[in-house]
């Protein structure tokens, strides 16, 4: 059996994350070996990502007997590879869209989940002092057209409604006092929720933790397939060897397949998104580009720029646009990337960005995460669907659904239509080549308007 997924055989393979920075910044230890033979456990978690390690820490502390099954290692996946923001997000729904659809009180707890979500995060990283280079206080989103000003004051009410939280606007020489000038932008506004970490240090942190409380990794070990046993349990299929398991988790989000099982197909829409990374920075680079914040930012264009300095003074610079993994369309995004990463900060245009990675995100066709049981099955959940918000939403997604999962309650918000499975994108297994369309219409738009 071979596993049928929408992207190119690239994107799952080595070449994306070759160059990424977090990983070479960090050397962990092998957690566990392929699976080989055949064993049994509990609960077989499969993707050892923020859903999957957060999920396995909560049953383990119950004494479950828990395996995480990762194709590659814990971590490789979008959980080592994004930009580090731990903020509020997962779903880009809009919120009247969401009350209209669940009415104000599921819309509400939803809300309530994402700052949750947030504490969740912190109190992880506290609980089992995990150094995760943590830095920056809330997030800063930045207009990068002066028509856009008006975009964040109507956002900065938003935040007050939906979050009871107050917002902080700054115009454009309070945001160069601020050490956030860079070319083009017109004001900010800081929403003073969420921080920003080094992502793989918190995945593998996460991962030290579920392994003192005595879980079991398989690494290198891609599953092949999933199939019901008579006698209730289900069978993990990977190359050499079986694992039996009386519940089973699906965890790999964009990294999903079509097929592992079938009623994935379609329902998941994995997106590229891209990041570049300088080498460190003087003191002086930085005081001439006028940029020495540790501020997590975005600007306000749908296909966003986001971007971060790192403790040890690297410019982090991510994007999206890009449907294929492709050799040579990555290296087009890298080029796109660095051409953008020169016009926003022209000072900078001479210094090296010897880092460059993708990793795939994952949205869904409902535009909320999933994190339910499987319809018509006994045994078998699904947590995925983030849309680019995954630190908090996924790692809050795992403790729900290991609450679903021990059949106990739990005091933590958990809306209802998180449990509804989402429907299917159209066009099967030719949706991504919808992105392209839509980024075309995204990038027209960003630029005029």
């Amino acid at each position: 059996m071979s596993l049928q997924r929408i992207f190119q055989a690239d994107a799952y393979g080595q070449q994306p994350v070759a160059q990424n920075f977090w990983h070479r910044a960090f050397e962990p230890d092998v957690l566990g070996e392929p699976l080989q033979e055949e064993h049994s456990c509990e609960v077989a978690i499969v993707g050892g990502g923020y859903t999957g390690l957060s999920a396995a820490l909560k049953l383990a502390q119950q004494g479950v007997d828990v395996a995480v099954l990762d194709a590659r290692h814990i971590g490789w996946g979008a959980s080592g590879r994004n930009g580090g923001f731990c903020c509020l997000g997962g779903t880009i729904a809009e919120d009247d869209e969401l009350i209209r659809r669940y009415g104000e009180v599921e819309a509400r707890r939803y809300f309530y989940a994402e700052r949750a979500a947030i504490d969740l995060v912190a109190e992880l990283l506290d609980q089992f002092e995990i150094d995760a280079d943590v830095a920056s206080k809330g997030e800063t989103v930045l207009a990068h057209k002066p028509r856009r000003v008006d975009q964040l004051k109507d956002t900065a009410a938003d935040i007050q409604k939906r979050y009871g939280i107050s917002c902080h606007f700054h115009d454009k020489d309070e945001l160069t006092e601020l050490g956030m000038n860079a070319s083009g932008l017109s004001a900010g506004l800081t929403i003073p929720v969420g921080f920003a970490l080094h992502p793989y240090k918190y995945a593998r942190g996460l991962a030290a933790a579920v392994k003192a409380q005595g879980a079991r990794f398989y690494e290198q070990t891609e599953v092949l397939g999933i199939v019901p046993a008579d006698d209730g349990q289900y069978v993990l299929k990977a190359r050499k060897g079986h694992l039996r398991a009386q519940k089973v988790l699906l965890a790999a989000n964009g990294y999903s397949s079509e097929n592992m099982p079938e009623w994935l197909a379609g329902k998941y829409l994995p997106v590229q998104s891209n990041i570049l990374m300088t080498r460190p920075l003087s003191e002086e680079e930085l005081k001439r580009q006028g940029w020495f914040s540790n501020q997590m930012a975005y600007d306000t264009r749908t296909l966003l720029h986001y971007f971060r300095l790192l403790p040890d003074n690297r410019m982090m610079f991510g994007m999206r646009g890009s449907v294929s993994a492709a050799p040579q369309v990555r290296e087009r995004m890298r080029q796109a990337a660095r051409r953008d990463f020169e016009r926003i900060f022209p000072e900078w245009a001479k210094v090296e960005t010897p880092d460059f990675w993708s990793g795939l995100a994952c949205l869904t066709n409902n535009l909320v995460p999933f994190v339910g049981v499987v319809p018509n099955t006994s045994g078998l959940y699904a947590a995925f669907g983030y849309h680019g918000n995954g630190v908090a939403m996924a790692t809050y997604a795992g403790r729900l659904i290991a609450h679903e999962m021990l059949g106990e309650a739990t005091n933590l918000a958990y809306p209802a239509f998180l449990k509804v499975a989402p429907t299917q994108f159209p066009f099967g297994s030719m949706r991504r080549h919808l992105l392209a369309l839509s980024y075309t219409w995204f990038t027209l738009k960003d630029r005029m308007f």
